[in-house]
């Protein structure tokens, strides 16, 4: 893929995006034809109607009202019979309103007498031009909008439109189409992009100038030499071969050129690198800022990882800290600053989540021969938006009535005893609600601490600030007394929950995050002490000469700052260790014995979807009852079984941003369609080839156009079985190309509405993002900026795929992808990217909720995303739906974030209640897929709760 980012330009790419017929489809035609004299098959022989534009699809510029004509006739017939249909056809011509433009001239007449003359040259209005060709002896015209300014040079390009002869059947038509395009490209010829083909009886494109009046001969025999074709008749491919293919040519009104793209050209070193990193090695002002990367290796990291953190502190120690201007950056004593080195902060199966100093490190780390790929973590969508003004929360009251928590309520289950964390992107200012409206034994725990050298929490991103507090007063709402922790992790961290379902059963007490921070502690304590006794040593030295002299008052006055310095970054170590102690501490009390988990981060991409995912095969293994094989000891709790974890997930929002479904190609031009090919297309679309996005806005509305200076990631995932002869992940079996084209002229005014521009296209990739020993998970990204407002579409290509020695080689799969779409430019809740054209529902919840351990939370509304992914189609997922919103009487949100933090404190008076399992909704007899109301059967046995809290 690296070579066709490199060298592919705009008339390549369109090259591999048609396959050209070869001598086996030239044999099936044959045969087909001589099978259809046999079996008396009728084949239509009959000229289709002429071109006209579709209502509603493709909209054209109203011709000029007269045309500059140029017509090739031929009349084969001796002198008498020639005169005869010579006169019929100028008949015919001046019924039409044809003005022969060599009508005054002299030698005129001897065309009838000539026979070899065959042009006729003129104006005509522009509504009778295609009635022409209703005349046999007519071949084919060229016709140009009166006056029309042609190029002052012979290679000037010209755009027309080329309408090809339509009598063949489906697949002989694509080919003619196909191999009449190979023909022009060696006049010059430079297909347009996106274009509506008609059936394979269109082709638009520019010509040179000195090229165009060729289009009036027989294609068949140019290019040509002094007496002979260049390539003979008997050699061309059928069925171009057969005839003239070309019917009528018309030059299209003068308009702006359109530059072609210009692809990236990666570098060898750069394959492994997605294209956000990339960006960020190439920004100046980010060349001294410490990056986290996500690396994937072609081991596991897991049972290697202190290896790991050793070659990463002997490869990368700290350095000296430069600022983006690469000036060295001072201490408070005037020393230098000193970076921290790279450090691993986390490592799930193949992945590793690593820190650098500087993003070129982790350019010099992706070159080991076991790293496949680098990438900037990939941060996981909100399930919480701001409500519309115009729409009211339900009342709590009927919320609570309808579900029948109340009934649980009245009972005494009110999740006393029951331990609820919640994991959120923010909590600011929750603790203001502690009391009003939360629990009085809420506690927030911030683990994004544990990911900064310097063991203190993240800023917060003014974007999500306070985003999960509808979600813990949700909770609340069902769960009055239960005990909350509101975790705060980095949405680019998903390793974070793996730390937090360890700590939580009790499996560890630090993460590998943590570990990491305290090797870093051990690292500077060790230089720190040897800068110590250096210091002391120089300040002995120093002190013993007490001369009055500039040269020892100036070395005793440095000594004395140099020993400042240390004992300064020595208080500072202390300070960080006791911080590490009492973060440490609070993250074993906060995080351990708990019961219900209510998480609210969905990732959409970046990590394998269909419960692939090392965090939803966790989820599913914890929710799995293993049998009773070991005797409880008595004394030991280590033995004793560990009660089940309740997890409970908020399921994907991506609704009209995400499309799944399988690669179908059902004409073979080597681009994805989106739909079925017996579906009937959009009213705004043209071709099955392209997914028009739109631009939803809060109001409900959906825009066709994006707004200038909007960023969006498109990121397509799937998956593909590993073949044993092909064991190299960097050889996919289909090559996703993605491309970004611009609608030029969506009204049609200058330009037909169906000509496009490339505005971006993937570089690079795919990038495998999981791999095991019979299949590899694959992704491919696109990001882009609009440079203007317009309507944009996206086009799933297939990119180079070289041909196999044998056809038996040739390796296919069946290939079902998921499309996701990512504005970056927008906070959540607001104007977002669409598709607009085509808009699947069934591509899947987003991770974890894909996960059978994981009770996977939705809402009731049109377009949300269900099902467990493209790849597993009879999943019921959602598990269960909640209320989307609630009058928490604070902040105001609503989502399947606020559904998941309801049902997640349902769940807890469950617990509390003693419902058996990891999905406690399912053993007390909710009925899966519908809304969550309480059973009455489970109301009618459930006896009064007990005073003695739940274990």
């Amino acid at each position: 893929m690296e070579g066709l980012a490199s060298q592919a330009t705009h008339a390549t790419m369109n090259k591999q995006l048609r396959p050209v017929p070869d001598d086996t489809m030239n044999i099936t035609q044959s045969m087909f034809a001589v099978l259809a004299v046999m079996l008396g098959i009728a084949v239509s022989t009959a000229q289709p109607p002429p071109l006209a534009p579709i209502p509603h699809q493709v909209k054209e510029p109203a011709r000029s009202e007269k045309v500059d004509l140029q017509l090739r006739y031929r009349i084969r017939a001796d002198r008498d019979e020639r005169i005869r249909q010579f006169r019929a056809l100028e008949k015919n011509l001046d019924a039409l309103g044809f003005d022969d433009a060599r009508k005054d001239e002299l030698d005129r007449d001897l065309d009838l007498l000539d026979p070899t003359a065959e042009r006729l040259t003129g104006v005509i209005p522009s509504d009778r031009v295609l009635d022409v060709l209703n005349d046999p002896r007519v071949e084919n015209i060229l016709f140009a909008p009166t006056g029309f300014m042609y190029p002052a040079t012979p290679d000037g390009p010209v755009r027309i439109r080329i309408v090809l002869r339509g009598d063949l059947i489906p697949i002989y038509q694509q080919s003619l189409h196909n191999q009449t395009l190979e023909h022009l490209q060696r006049l010059g010829f430079l297909e347009a992009l996106g274009y509506d083909t008609r059936r394979y009886t269109q082709i638009k494109g520019t010509i040179p100038n000195k090229h165009l009046g060729t289009l009036l001969k027989d294609l068949r025999t140019v290019p040509a030499g002094w007496f002979l074709s260049e390539t003979p008749l008997d050699r061309l491919p059928r069925p171009f071969a057969d005839r003239n293919p070309i019917r009528w040519v018309e030059v299209m009104p003068a308009a702006e050129a359109v530059a072609p793209f210009t692809p990236e050209v990666l570098l060898p070193t750069r394959t492994k690198l997605t294209p956000e990193l990339r960006a960020a090695l190439d920004d100046p002002a980010l060349k001294e800022t410490p990056v986290r990367v996500i690396a994937l290796f072609a081991t596991p990291v897991e049972g290697r990882l202190e290896q790991l953190r050793t070659y990463l502190a002997s490869e990368y120690p700290p350095t000296v800290k430069r600022d983006a201007a690469g000036e060295i950056v001072k201490g408070p004593f005037g020393q230098p600053a000193l970076t921290e080195g790279a450090a691993l902060d986390g490592a799930v199966a193949h992945l590793a989540s690593i820190r650098f100093d500087r993003p070129a490190d982790a350019e010099r780390f992706a070159q080991a021969a076991d790293v496949l790929t680098v990438r900037l973590p990939t941060h996981a969508s909100s399930t919480l938006f701001q409500i519309n003004a115009p729409d009211k929360p339900a009342p709590t009251a009927d919320i609570l009535k309808l579900s029948g928590i109340n009934a649980m309520h009245k009972l005494g289950y009110t999740g006393t005893g029951v331990k609820v964390l919640v994991v959120g992107t923010d909590f600011t200012g929750a603790d203001k609600f502690i009391g009003k409206g939360l629990p009085e034994k809420t506690r927030i725990l911030d683990l994004t601490t544990e990911l900064n050298p310097d063991i203190v929490p993240s800023p917060s991103d003014p974007n999500l600030a306070g985003s999960g507090i509808s979600t813990a007063r949700a909770v609340a709402l069902a769960a009055p007394d239960a005990e909350l922790v509101l975790v705060r992790i980095d949405p680019g961290a998903i390793f974070q929950l793996f730390g937090i379902l360890r700590v939580a059963r009790g499996e560890a007490e630090i993460s590998d995050a943590l570990r990491s921070r305290l090797t870093d502690i051990t690292n500077k304590t060790l230089d720190l002490g040897k800068r110590k006794e250096a210091a002391l040593a120089e300040y002995r030295t120093a002190f013993n000469d007490l001369a009055d002299d500039d040269a020892a008052k100036a070395r005793r006055e440095a000594a004395k700052k140099w020993l400042d310095s240390v004992l300064a970054q020595q208080e500072e170590l202390t300070r960080r260790i006791q911080r590490f102690n009492t973060f440490q501490k609070d993250v074993v009390s906060a995080l351990s014995g708990a019961r219900v988990i209510v998480n609210t981060l969905v990732w959409e991409s970046g990590y394998p979807l269909d419960a692939m995912s090392q965090l939803s095969r966790t989820l599913e293994k914890m929710a799995t009852p293993l049998p009773p094989r070991i005797v409880r000891r008595a004394g030991d709790p280590l033995s004793a079984p560990k009660p089940p974890l309740v997890w409970v997930q908020a399921s994907s929002m991506g609704g009209a941003s995400i499309w799944g479904g399988p690669v179908v190609d059902s004409n073979r031009d080597a681009a994805m369609e989106f739909m079925q090919p017996d579906e009937p297309l959009p009213t705004s679309n043209w071709s099955a080839d392209m997914n028009f996005l739109g631009f939803a806005v809060p109001k409900g509305e959906t825009l066709p156009e994006l707004p200038a200076n909007t960023t969006v990631r498109v990121t397509m995932q799937w998956r593909e079985p590993l073949d044993q002869n092909f064991p190299s992940p960097d050889r996919p079996i289909y090559p996703a190309v993605l491309r970004i084209f611009r609608q030029i002229d969506p009204e049609g005014k200058s330009i037909p509405s169906d000509e496009m521009s490339e505005e971006s296209r993937s570089a690079g990739g795919p990038y495998p993002i999981l791999l095991t020993d019979s299949f590899v998970v694959f992704e491919q990204v696109v990001d882009f900026t609009t440079k203007e407002a317009g309507r944009y579409a996206l086009v799933v290509a297939k990119g180079y795929d070289a041909d196999a020695l044998l056809p038996a080689l040739k390796r296919q799969a069946e290939i079902t992808p998921r499309i996701v779409l990512e504005t970056r430019s927008s906070k959540p809740g607001e104007a977002r990217a669409v598709f607009r054209s085509f808009v699947t529902t069934q591509a899947g919840v987003g991770i974890p909720g894909d996960s059978l351990g994981a009770i996977t939370v939705g809402i009731p509304v049109l377009g949300e995303q269900v099902g467990g992914g493209t790849g597993i189609t009879l999943r019921c997922k959602p598990d269960i739906y909640g209320p989307d919103s609630a009058d928490t009487e604070g902040i105001t949100l609503r989502g399947t974030g606020v559904a998941s933090g309801f049902l997640g404190g349902m769940a807890a008076t469950l617990v509390q209640a003693g419902a058996a399992g990891a999905n406690v909704f399912q053993s007390s007899g909710f009925e899966p897929c519908r809304m969550a109301i309480i059973p009455e059967f489970w109301l009618r046995y459930l006896r009064p709760a007990s005073v003695r809290p739940v274990k």
